[in-house]
Parts: C-alpha cells; structure tokens; sequence
C-alpha cells in the first residue's frame, strides 16, 4: 500500500529532528503534521482494511508535504555552501493548503474510527518445505525416463500452463538421491522471459566450478566458454534441467554445448509452450502437466496450512470448497493456503476468503494474486512491491533486501523494541516467504534467509499493483520510458539511461544500463534522491554530484576510485557499497589497497553499513572527535586496522567485521589483535592475512558474542585453538588457506559447545586428536585440500547431531577414514549420516613462508566426479 509507506516516509521528513532547519512558524505547522501521520499510521496498523477508501488522497498529500519538506531541506543546506536566492514563497505558506487537506483526512478517518481494537491474527506458521502432493506418479514416470535404457542424449520436455507445478515437479526428480546417485554431473539453468546465451553459459560454468579451478584472467571469451563445458560433460553423464523456456531460440544457441557420448545422459526442459517443447530434436514425447483433482488440491491445502496438525471439523466443508475453486492449479493453492495460514481458525473468516476467491486461471492468477496481496498487513505491502524491482529470475541477497527497506524507511521501528532493524527486516522477510509470495532460494548456515526471488506471476503482480499504486515504476526493456517525471521510485535495465528523467525520484535502482556515467552526472537535479543502487554499471569515476544529494540514505556503486572529503555532507547516510568491477572480493582477491577513505568518513552519524569489496583504508580518527558511529553494524573490509582505544570507541556496536592484514604494525608494535575482545556485539567475523603477518605475534582475543569466524591465512598456531574453542556462541568457523599452522591439532572436551559448521580448506596439519567429546552440536564438517590429514578421529561419527561429512581433494587415506565412520555408524542404525567425496591426485605448491615457518598451500588438479555414500 502506497499510501501506508508514504506516510512513514513523511514521519521521517517531519520528525522533530529536523527542527533547526525551519522557522518558528514553520516548526509549529510541521509538528501538526508529524502528529497527524502518526495518527493515520496507527490506525493502519489497528484496522488494516478499514483505510481503501482514503488510499489515493493521503498518499497524494503525503507525496506533496514530502516534495515541499525536503525540497525546502535542501535548499537550506546547499545554502551553507552556496549562495543561493531565497525561496520566492515561505515554507509556511507553501504546507497551508496541504496541512488542511491532512487534517481534514485524519478527522474523517477519527469520526469512523471503530471503538475497539479487533483481534490481532497471529503470525503465519511455518509452511515447511514444498509438498509434491499429487505428483509421486509424475516423479515416477520422469525417474523412468531419466534412467530408462535409451543410450544417447535424450531431452525430456515438460510442459503446462503457469503455476501448474512444472518447476516443482523437474525439482522434486533433480533432488532425488537416485538420480544424483545415478549421473555424474547435474546442473540447474532457469533461461526465463530474460534470456542471454552468454549467462546461460556461465551459469553452467559456475555449476561445475571451471570458473575459479580451470579458466583464469577477468574476461571470458565466449567461443572458450562453450569449448571448456563442451569438455568438461564430454565423456560424463550428465544432467541438466533448462528451467522456464520461452522460445525456440534458445535451444539454437546452446545445442552445440551437449555432447552425446550414447551413456544415458539427459536434458529436462520445462516451458509453458508446447512449440518450444516440441522443437529439439532429440526431444522425447512431451510430458503434459494435467491439475490435481479436487481431493488432491484439498490434501495439499490443508499440508501447506496445518501441517502436522488436524483441520477443525467446521472447516473441512468450507476449506473443501475453497480449494476446489482453485481449478486444480498447485500454485493458486499454496498462495491461497499463505492467505489462510495467519487468518483465525474460524468458519466466519474462511467463508470470507471463499466468497472472494476467483479461480479463473487464464488471467494468470490475476485475481488470487491479489488476493494473497490484499491480505497483507500495511507494513508487508510496501516490502513485497518492492522486490518486484529486481530482475526476473534473480536471487536477490537478503542483506541488500534489508539494507534497501531499511533505506526507504518501510520499518516502523518502536523505541522500546529490542531488535535492530536489521532484525525486523529479516523477520518482514520470512512472514512473506511464510505467505508464500516470496520464494527462499537459499539459506545460511544458521536457517536464515541468505537469498530469495519472485514466481515469474507473482512478480508480474508485484510489477503492476506497484505501478497502480504509484510506488514503483519497473521499466525492463519491453517498457518505454514514458511519464516517469513524477515517479517516486525507479527500476530500469538495458535502457540508454540519458533517456531517463524524473526530478521526483526517490530512488534508483539499475542494472545493465548504458550512457550511465554521462547521466550520473546530472545527479544534482535529482535533489531529494534517497537510495542509488548501481552496482550493475561500471563507473571510471565518482561524479562529484553525488555528495550534493542531501537526502541520500543509500549508496551503491561499483569502480575503483577514492571517496573524497565532501562524503561529509550525506549526513543522512546509511549504507555505502563499493564493489570492484573485477567480481567479488572472495573470488579473485586483490591484496593491494584500492579505495582511501577520508577522515570526514568519521562524520556520518547515520551510517549503518560501510562495504567494500577489496581492502580500504580506515584513517585514523582526529582530535576532538566524541562522537562514536553508534549505528554502525557492518565494516568490510578495512586494511591495517590497529585497535586502540579511541577505534573501539568509535564503533562500539558493530556487528560484522571483515578485516585483512598485510604485515606488522611496526617493529615495536602489533595490531593489537587482543582488543577484538572488546567488541561486546560482534558476531561475525573474518580476518585475511598475507605477506608477514603472523597470528602468533597478535596474541588474539575474541568477543564471546562472536557467531562466526572466518580466518584466511596468516599461521593461527593450531595449539592455541582453545581460544576459539571456548567462545560459547560460535556456531561457523571457517580454516582457509593455511589458516592454522602446525601439524597437531588437539581438541578436548569443553571446546566448541554450539559449533555447528566446521570447515577447514587448505591445511597441512597431520594429525587430529580428540579427547571426550568436543562438537556436541556438529552438524556439517567439510575438508578440502588437507593432503596431509590421514583419518578423521572416530569419535566425530558418533557425535548425534552430524549430519554430513564432505572430504574433497584429500588424502586416499582420508576418504577411506570418512567411509569407514559412515559404515560405522549404519553398523549401529545411524542412517542419517552422509559422506560425500571427491577427487584426489595433488600437486603441492609453494605460495607463501612466514619468517622461517614453511607454510605450504596445495592447490589440486582434480579428477572431478563425485561419488556420494
């Protein structure tokens, strides 16, 4: 809903700290307004569905009391630096009529006013993983086909109409241990409406890994990327799912990169056209998805909605009835089981939610999307439509999602509430994945949400009710720029950005977009811009436009260029990003320092998040700087940082820290590695080390807030691992490349209580020595590239909670100590351990020495295939 997230963005722009920049008249006009938006916002989260009829005109003077506001607001800033004419109209006069028009609205909206509060409904339960009801005779008969005795390379098409279960079904058989058992490679490609042979390539080669072990150098050329995943299914049997397939083209352009060695390998192919399924070739007869039956819909209603427990009785006709108007379509169902999920278990509310259920299919779900959006609570509304900006087919990471919400204002954050936002962000995530609107397409170690995206229909929904609404215009490439100039808030890809104008623009949000540079430096009549994500668009250099964007809460960019001084003046600042344009800090790392920060970085009292994707350097703090950066949560990643007193006091609450060292402070002088102790809400951390830094001349502390530890080179002495082993709330830790040095390692029975995630990749201790039962919540262990580890201690497999061991690029000897722990442990009923490893042969190489301390990193040529126990 529009009109609910305008209003929080106008508490915001009215909020008493923004005093000092208005007259006495004027402070006294503001104040009315603040105080009538607070007003409207509670009674829109009191009664939800009682505000319809008021949507249009309060987001309309919301919208106009924000443009008077903040265009008054940056007139008055860019004032002290510039001289500038007096605005012709005061600022009083200007809100007169639209202060009336507030206050008239807040009165009607307090004379029907229910005189009590209804019952609140209760936050959706969990839906689980997905169910494959009325689907285990089509898993069946795709599993024969899979595995049938056919030799050459044969496409299996699947198709039906949208939401019918395509998707579901091809995952449903492609996570089937029989069928990754039975191929050797199996890789996953969504094509989609956004179809590019290149990306269709690289996902293929990200899949199997070749990018990072087998290819080198920033730039790829195409014909190489074809010849190496031509050569690397050769000879392998294979299978790949080709997920949303909307043309026959595509099948054109990627024929050449299948070989067909006649050793049963298969392509699944799903689309929604029967032209498309029918066009390859080598293609099979096609496999029609027919809908599930009235009885087989309400098995899965009442799945998604009860679960494991029983449907009242007075619900079962109505619940019946329901889900026979969802016409037999699998997704109306789950989308219509989030809509009843968080509603009262009662016959009144359900017979509600039947009487306004349109099952007519041909609208793709039009009216059943809708639905699942009308019953959305205000504060979700804004957060959905604003995921339609992404792009199609996407994974979208939670922790941008979260940092662009937060930006844009959508979190009524109570002053009593103990969570930061952050933390409601990511709880108004799961309550829409729970509603089933958003899709979870990945998750962290600890279960949280680490990526999602939108059904192509939803998102098709989300697009438009975002563009009804005026909050969201989404232009990707099949839309003309047209009428943007009072848009608040703007998606666009593959568009000529000069093409682009709004003075109105909230945000921006762009991917793949060209002429972007001469654009962004027209920045500065974009005066009341917010949040500027541009991390799709290489930049050469930063437009000194930018820091002329008063209200600027949200920076993200991508280049390699310096931040200069005038960083001061984005004093609403929360997040900054920059990204090199060569890719991820941890796929290709640069160990030299690219971005300078100044020392007005200091002066950013907002500032929540502050990333980098290679080193930066943090200056020290002036004199006469006491005032910490107290909402500062996210800093990576910083070079050289020396902890002393006056850094921890600057950044007392931050949360996650990624930090790389290159040598010694000084001769005389560590980095004072022992004070990280003093970061009492530090829960993620990781440290990089290279060159001449040593982890035994720090003499390390951690936080016992600590959740996560990555180290990254730099020689821990294995023998002081205790120090880590006792953080009681560490459940991740990551050993990368020589992280620890020496040859035992020795862990004992108090060590490690909450451990859950244990990965050690490139180590050359021998031993590994257990006493008692240390890990007593292991869940995963991974070990890669440890050549000179020759078993792992026995008492690992007995620990109750493990649930996988991966052994990759190691030891013979290794592999067959992690068999033998699995064969154990099925000897004593234990069937839910599993083993997986992977090729062996090793070729040793010199890549780094520590004062005299040999320090060996191997790198493998692997024999790929995995085999799975």
């Amino acid at each position: 809903m529009a009109a609910y997230a305008a209003l929080l963005s106008l508490a915001r722009s009215t909020h008493p700290s923004n005093e000092s920049l208005f007259s006495t008249e004027a402070k006294e006009i503001v104040g009315s307004i603040h105080n009538y938006v607070n007003f409207l916002i509670l009674y829109f989260q009191q009664f939800p569905h009682k505000g319809n009829r008021w949507e249009t005109r309060i987001r309309d003077v919301a919208y106009k009391i924000e443009d008077i506001l903040e265009t008054f607001m940056w007139q008055r800033i860019q004032s002290r630096h510039v001289v500038m004419k007096p605005p012709r109209v005061k600022l009083d006069d200007q809100l007169k009529h639209a202060t009336e028009e507030i206050g008239l609205i807040a009165g009607e909206v307090m004379e029907e006013r229910p005189t009590h509060k209804p019952a609140s409904s209760s936050r959706p339960a969990a839906m689980g993983n997905d169910a494959v009801i009325g689907l285990h005779q089509d898993i069946l008969a795709i599993q024969m086909r899979l595995c049938g005795e056919q030799c050459g390379l044969q496409i299996i098409p699947i198709v039906g109409m949208g939401g019918i279960g395509k998707t579901t079904l091809a995952r449903a058989v492609y996570d089937e241990q029989l069928i990754t058992s039975y191929f050797d490679v199996c890789a996953w490609v969504v094509v989609s409406q956004d179809y590019s042979p290149h990306r269709f390539r690289k996902v293929l080669l990200d899949s199997f890994k070749l990018s990072e072990k087998q290819m080198s150098g920033d730039e790829i050329d195409e014909c190489e990327i074809t010849l190496k995943v031509f050569q690397y299914l050769k000879k392998r049997r294979y299978l790949v799912v080709i997920d949303d397939v909307w043309d026959t083209r595509v099948w054109d352009d990627i024929r050449c990169i299948f070989p067909d060695d006649n050793n049963g390998s298969r392509i699944m192919l799903t689309t929604r056209q029967l032209d498309v399924a029918c066009y390859p070739e080598t293609a099979g007869d096609v496999y029609e998805m027919s809908f599930m039956n009235d009885s087989q819909s309400w098995d899965l209603l009442k799945q998604k909605v009860f679960q494991d427990s029983l449907c009242p009785p007075q619900l079962v006709n109505v619940g019946k009835e329901i889900a026979r108007r969802c016409a037999g379509l699998p997704l109306a169902v789950v989308l219509l089981a989030g809509v009843l999920s968080p509603v009262d278990k009662i016959q009144a509310c359900w017979e509600e939610i039947a009487e306004n259920v349109n099952p007519i299919v041909g609208r793709e779900l039009e009216e059943i999307l809708s639905l699942s959006y009308t019953y959305l609570p205000h504060h979700l509304r804004s957060c959905f439509l604003y995921v339609g900006g992404f792009l199609q087919d996407v994974n979208i990471r939670t922790s941008r999602l979260v940092r662009l919400w937060i930006a844009e204002g959508f979190l009524k954050h109570q002053n009593e509430c103990s969570k930061c936002l952050e933390d409601e962000a990511e709880e108004y995530l799961e309550d829409l994945v729970k509603r089933n609107l958003v899709m979870v397409t990945g998750r962290n170690r600890d279960g949280k949400i680490k990526s999602c995206s939108l059904h192509d229909m939803v998102r098709d929904m989300c697009i438009k009710k975002a563009r009804d609404e005026d909050f969201l215009h989404v232009m990707d490439g099949r839309d003309l720029p047209q009428g943007l100039m009072s848009e608040r808030r703007i998606s666009f890809s593959r568009f000529d950005a000069d093409d682009i104008l709004g003075p109105t623009f909230r945000t921006i949000l762009c991917f793949q977009v060209q002429k972007f540079s001469s654009w962004l430096a027209e920045l500065g009549s974009y005066k009341l811009l917010r949040v500027l994500d541009a991390l799709g668009v290489d930049l050469k250099e930063l437009p000194s436009q930018v820091f002329e964007l008063y209200h600027l809460r949200y920076l993200a960019l991508m280049g390699s260029f310096s931040i200069p001084s005038a960083v001061s003046k984005l004093v609403n600042l929360q997040t900054l990003i920059i990204h090199l344009a060569s890719g991820r800090l941890r796929g290709k790392i640069d160990r030299g320092v690219r971005h300078s920060l100044p020392l007005e970085i200091w002066m950013l009292p907002q500032l929540r998040h502050l990333f980098f994707h290679s080193p930066c350097k943090l200056p020290p703090p002036f004199q006469g700087l006491n005032f910490p950066l107290e909402n500062l949560q996210t800093l990576l990643l910083v070079a050289d940082l020396v902890w002393n007193e006056k850094i921890l006091q600057l950044i007392p609450n931050v949360k996650r820290l990624g930090l790389t060292y290159t040598g010694i402070a000084t001769q005389t002088q560590s980095f004072d590695l022992h004070r990280l102790g003093e970061l009492h809400q530090l829960e993620k951390l990781e440290v990089i080390g290279y060159g001449s830094f040593l982890w035994a001349r720090e003499n390390p502390s951690f936080p016992s807030t600590l959740k996560k530890l990555t180290l990254v080179g730099g020689g821990f002495p294995w023998k002081d691992m205790a120090i880590v082993g006792l953080l009681p709330n560490l459940e991740i830790l990551k050993l990368i490349s020589n992280a620890c040095y020496g040859s035992t390692w020795k862990t004992n029975d108090d060590q490690f209580p909450r451990l859950k995630y244990l990965l050690i990749d490139g180590s050359h201790f021998k031993h590994w020595i257990t006493q008692g039962n240390p890990f007593p919540t292991l869940k995963c262990l991974v070990l890669r590239f440890c050549g000179s580890l020759r078993e792992i201690p026995e008492v690992i497999g007995e620990i109750t909670t493990l649930e996988l061991i991966e052994v990759e690029y190691c030891s013979h000897s290794l592999v067959k100590s992690a068999k033998k722990i699995k064969k154990d442990q099925e000897r004593c009923g234990n069937d839910v351990l599993q083993v997986v490893c992977a090729g062996h042969e090793m070729i040793p190489v010199v890549v780094n020495s520590f004062n005299g301390h040999h320090n060996v990193l191997s790198s493998y040529i692997p024999f790929p295939g995995v085999i799975s126990w």
